[in-house]
């Protein structure tokens, strides 16, 4: 394969997905132009026209992973009505995205943080977000990445519409960092889920548990 064989623009999403193969089953110190040029087919030089180091690389690939959770959750999302089990659709697919694709979970995770970060400059520390850890990063990564809280916090703020902006917010960061540590957990070998339970289920029980 050739870079004659791309389209303009395929090569950007065929650089990307060699780099998440690559990712995915070598890790992330794996990961460079040189060789995920190889693995497409192209010269050493042909990502470079889209990519200028591998901190551009792994903020797309980081984008690609946001988008990708995103979508999942629309999609397993699609026949739920009740705002609860909403919620819990949207926990459930973000952890199963981290069991499935678990270098890049941590590659996506890399780069973001949660907000308040200390010398942070120009940020309003009254509010409550999430923001990212690299201080330049791509339009497309800043979308990206807050597409899956944005769909947490639109479903929070369905169950009572009288509560203030702030506290839809904090609930939603509340649910994405039990959501992110248990995720964190699993992945890493800490606990697992039960055979005879779905992820849906048992965070059912977490959160009944936790009132």
């Amino acid at each position: 394969m050739t870079s004659n064989n791309y389209h303009h623009g395929d090569l950007k999403e065929a650089i990307i997905q060699s780099a998440r193969k690559i990712l995915n089953e070598q890790g992330a110190d794996a990961l460079s132009l040189r060789a995920i040029a190889s693995d497409v087919g192209v010269s050493h030089m042909a990502p470079y026209s889209h990519f200028k180091n591998k901190k551009e690389l792994f903020q797309a690939i980081a984008a690609s992973g946001f988008n990708q959770l995103a979508d999942n959750m629309l999609e397993n999302s699609e026949s739920v009505s009740k705002v609860q089990e909403l919620i819990l659709t949207y926990g459930a697919t973000y952890i199963e995205f981290a069991i499935e694709h678990p270098q890049l979970y941590r590659l996506m995770l890399g780069q973001v943080e949660t907000g308040g970060r200390r010398n942070q400059k120009n940020t309003d520390q009254s509010d409550l977000s999430i923001s990212l850890s690299s201080p330049v990063v791509s339009s497309e990564l800043e979308a990206s990445s807050n597409r899956p809280f944005i769909l947490l916090q639109s479903a929070f703020s369905k169950i009572k519409t009288n509560d203030s902006d702030m506290k839809v917010k904090a609930q939603a960061l509340g649910a994405w960092a039990m959501v992110h540590g248990m995720a964190a957990l699993i992945i890493e070998g800490h606990f697992s889920v039960p055979d005879t339970l779905s992820l849906k289920e048992f965070l059912q029980m977490v959160t009944l548990q936790a009132g």
